[in-house]
């Protein structure tokens, strides 16, 4: 009973926060004065992440400073990272990413602006790192299955299954397999190296992979789109929240939560520490945390939130309901800048390429 008159009362919370976020939404200052286009303050947003699935903050944002607009700049992790560092002049005011390890990097090497956010202290404690690295979302890694491919066999849960399953069809899974492309991906070196440190059948999985040619992508949608047309049948280390998303538009695709363990990732964002609008990026930093945030992430987004409070049909608690493994957060901490250390990325890129030999160019569906 205690249980549910607290997630009663946070539904409330972010519902009457949302209700008031609305009515704000007038276009005018606090006068009632009409702001004009050239009144209007940019805020500015590099990420890693759908516009169609992060617009609904936005919006509710928008909604909150009439005369602010978002501009949002979407790439993958691993280009996102790059062009952070090798063109200044392109850094926003906020940068979001899945990939865990290269956000760690850029906090720890001084480009994240410090700042105690209140709504903080709502959230796990092992969802922040040192007031300048906020993780917001609790992200399932998955395998995707088109079931073409089963005829009579049975859904791969396991990644010993999935082992099974690639002997069993053996020529027919010959380049359709599909896989990030570590080397391009961030998110795809971040799950492939925490699948190194946890799983017992790494090395084989990387023998199967290379032996059947497997083929690389650099984004969760282009594998899925693969796996849609019959180009690939087996998705490996997918986002879960864009791949739960096509299965229930695809029924015939299904996702899954390996049963050995499930890999979870959390989106982090941190406010660049020469940003031009470090105030409307604190602002957007503690919606993002908030109650309201959370609850829209839960309800509209796809996205799983950082918060075992909200409470929707992508909330913690609904993500629990499905089969999975064990949950394994990769931590927000320093061990992340181990993967980030370029002898280590080499020693795991020389076993990638031995592995993937066979393999050329990778692919990216337009």
């Amino acid at each position: 009973m205690r249980m549910f008159t607290c997630f009663f009362v946070w539904g409330l919370f972010a519902l009457s926060a949302f209700a008031f976020a609305e009515q704000d939404s007038t276009g005018k200052d606090s006068t009632g004065k009409e702001i004009t286009a050239n009144e209007r303050r940019v805020l500015s947003i590099n990420g890693a992440v759908n516009r169609t699935v992060i617009d609904p903050l936005f919006k509710a944002f928008e909604a909150q400073h009439p005369d602010v607009t978002i501009h949002y700049t979407e790439s993958n992790t691993r280009d996102l990272y790059e062009r952070f560092l090798s063109e200044p002049e392109t850094r926003a005011d906020i940068i979001m990413s899945p990939a865990m390890d290269l956000q760690f990097k850029l906090a720890n090497d001084g480009f994240a602006l410090a700042y105690q956010s209140p709504e903080r202290e709502r959230l796990p404690s092992d969802s922040y790192w040192r007031n300048e690295l906020f993780g917001f979302t609790y992200e399932p890694i998955v395998t995707a299955i088109n079931t073409d491919i089963l005829a009579a066999d049975d859904l791969p849960l396991s990644r010993e299954q999935l082992l099974n399953l690639i002997r069993k069809k053996n020529h027919l899974l010959d380049e359709k397999i599909g896989l990030f492309d570590i080397k391009k991906s961030g998110i795809g070196y971040l799950a492939w190296t925490y699948d190194g440190q946890q799983s017992r059948s790494y090395g084989r999985l990387l023998e199967a992979f290379g032996n059947h040619q497997a083929q690389l992508y650099t984004d969760t949608s282009s594998m899925l789109q693969a796996l849609l047309k019959g180009q690939v049948f087996v998705a490996y280390n997918l986002i879960g929240a864009y791949s739960y998303q096509w299965s229930e538009q695809y029924p015939w695709i299904k996702t899954i939560m390996p049963t050995d363990y499930t890999s979870v990732i959390m989106r982090t964002a941190f406010i660049y520490q020469d940003a031009k609008q470090p105030r409307l990026a604190k602002r957007f930093i503690d919606l993002l945390l908030s109650p309201l945030g959370q609850h829209i992430l839960a309800n509209q987004s796809g996205l799983t939130p950082i918060s075992p409070k909200a409470v929707g049909p992508y909330s913690r608690d609904a993500l629990s309901k499905l089969p999975h493994g064990i949950f394994r957060p990769i931590p927000l901490g320093l061990e992340l800048l181990i993967q980030t250390d370029d002898a280590k990325k080499q020693l795991i890129y020389n076993e990638w390429d031995n592995a993937m030999q066979p393999l050329s160019e990778s692919l990216s569906s337009p």
